[in-house]
């Protein structure tokens, strides 16, 4: 995807892109951020750049990112009181997409911010439509290509998908994606029809896509189903 512009509004946790969730380690290194503090009499912006996604265990997931500077000095993030709000508009949004519950602090040693998206906050959906995780195997035809890839469905909503897969050698944004899989477990088999709105940085040459899709009536019944299977399990 390349550098993108990121404006972090902390409170969310969860990014959401065209109804597909984006966790915040999925923010590619090189991106610009924006890092608002907004207090009762005064706002303040700072301008930065993600170095690397990470994990902070317990406390959840996290992006590490350069620290900014003001008059040429550091500014010592731990000393910020007041609402902090990160936004994100995304190569072709039409929206920005908004973080609650992140928390930011100043590594001194290191000299960088950590962005950190408790583990609590993962939970929520701010979105219309609920994602379903899958981890299920399928197979990609792209437009404009005529390989056939194999993937892995991530996840999955009425409107969105999102695949894991090798990185392509092309940019895929605003491509069509037909993605084919089968649920073995509910003995259905589905080819959806998609077009590609983002792709990130997976482990090591793997990428995340993920599209926009239409839905037929029974895949929606197919999504609707696994979705109330998932929520029990989590509430459990």
């Amino acid at each position: 995807m390349g550098s993108g512009t990121y404006n972090i509004v902390t409170n969310a946790g969860i990014l959401c892109y065209d109804n597909l969730t984006m966790f915040i380690d999925e923010i590619p290194a090189k991106s610009k951020i924006t890092i608002d503090f907004n207090y009762v009499s005064k706002a303040t912006k700072l301008d930065t750049t993600v170095k690397r996604a990470g994990t902070t265990g317990k406390a959840g997931k996290c992006i590490i990112a350069d620290v900014a500077r003001v008059d040429n000095k550091i500014v010592n993030i731990n000393n910020f009181r007041g609402k902090v709000t990160v936004r994100y508009l995304g190569p072709g949004a039409k929206r920005y997409e908004v973080w609650k519950q992140v928390q930011i602090k100043y590594d001194r040693v290191n000299k960088e911010y950590i962005i950190i998206t408790p583990k609590a906050s993962e939970k929520h959906e701010r979105r219309s439509s609920q994602r379903v995780p899958l981890g299920l195997g399928a197979t990609v035809q792209i437009e404009g290509d005529a390989r056939r890839h194999n993937c892995t469905i991530r996840d999955i909503s009425k409107t969105g998908i999102g695949i894991r897969m090798e990185a392509l050698d092309f940019n895929a944004i605003g491509k069509r994606f037909e993605i084919t899989f089968t649920d073995k477990h509910e003995f259905v088999s589905f080819t959806v029809n998609s077009r590609c709105v983002r792709e990130v940085d997976g482990d090591n040459s793997v990428k995340i896509y993920g599209c926009t899709i239409k839905t037929t009536q029974d895949l929606l019944q197919y999504i609707q189903k696994k979705r109330a299977r998932y929520n029990n399990t989590i509430r459990q």
